[in-house]
């Protein structure tokens, strides 16, 4: 057989190995992508129904018990989230949304290369004549695609209760936009860190606790750093002083200057440090995370 039509059979297997490979991973992923948009939006649209039944000023006496020193602060922001658009803001925030689309990024990371060790299936993948960073780009994409279908599942429940529930009808939908975004966006850099510690490691129920620790730890560190007049600076420790939902709704026009010494400031609006900062760090992240699978030996399943 001659040399080119060699050339041309290996081309059309490589051609014919990427839609396949994203079948796979697609076949993989859409029930749980589908579940997981399903119980955000029935829990977004519960959420403002249950917060529908507290009487009016339940938030203000809430905040008004609330200690000093986490008044002074949040300053006059805190009593921001009295309103109607406070009280509804904090579905971004609560548990179960974090729960669902941290969960997501953090068991789509752990699985890219601990995951298929672990399972023994990384073995079969690497023989398949594609280039190694193939097998973690086509997983990472579909992560990412749920993490955005997720975020946005949140802000579809949460239309859906704008216009169903009486109480909230006059505030606008896309308000709450940017909150939908920040928290795509932290799914983005949960999702790389993830995959960065998967990247390294055989195991994925270790690389699953490891990112779950690093979560814990990050969000003792921003919690001090608001609690804590003298430590500011801690905020500069932690990604997740950048997930501010609530913020960005309350305080859409509100900017955030980065002094430069002499050479002089950048002034942004505060939306696009935060995102920036967790979209740049989910990047860098998953950039590492490639560098080390595509050089790294991968051993046995054990």
């Amino acid at each position: 057989m001659a040399e080119w039509q060699v050339e041309q059979i290996v081309e059309r297997r490589f051609s014919s190995l990427h839609p396949a490979l994203w079948r796979w991973h697609w076949r993989r992923s859409w029930k749980g992508m589908l579940a997981s948009c399903t119980v955000l939006v029935l829990f977004a649209w519960l959420f403002i129904w249950a917060m529908s039944l507290l009487k009016a000023t339940a938030m203000s006496e809430i905040v008004e018990i609330l200690p000093d020193f986490i008044k002074r602060s949040l300053g006059e922001e805190l009593y921001l989230y009295t309103t109607k658009a406070g009280q509804v803001s904090i579905v971004f925030r609560h548990l179960v949304t974090l729960l669902v689309c941290l969960g997501w990024a953090v068991a789509k990371g752990s699985d890219t290369v601990s995951g298929e060790i672990s399972r023994g299936t990384m073995e079969h993948l690497l023989v398949l004549p594609l280039p190694r960073g193939t097998l973690l780009v086509v997983p990472t994409v579909l992560a990412a695609l749920g993490s955005a279908l997720m975020a946005l599942s949140v802000w579809v429940g949460l239309a859906l209760g704008l216009q169903t529930i009486e109480r909230f009808s006059d505030l606008s939908v896309w308000q709450f936009a940017p909150g939908a975004l920040n928290l795509f966006c932290l799914s983005v850099a949960m999702g790389g860190l993830s995959t960065l510690l998967s990247s390294v490691d055989h195991d994925r129920w270790r690389t699953i606790w490891l990112a779950v620790g690093v979560f814990i730890i990050e969000s003792i560190i921003a919690m001090v750093a608001y609690v804590w007049p003298a430590g500011w600076w801690l905020h500069w420790l932690s990604f997740l002083s950048a997930f501010e939902p609530q913020r960005l709704i309350l305080k859409p026009d509100a900017v955030w200057t980065l002094s430069l010494g002499p050479v002089g400031a950048i002034t942004w609006p505060l939306a696009v440090w935060y995102n920036g900062v967790l979209l740049l760090l989910g990047l860098v992240w998953y950039l590492a995370a490639w560098w080390i699978f595509v050089r790294r030996d991968i051993p046995v399943a054990q």
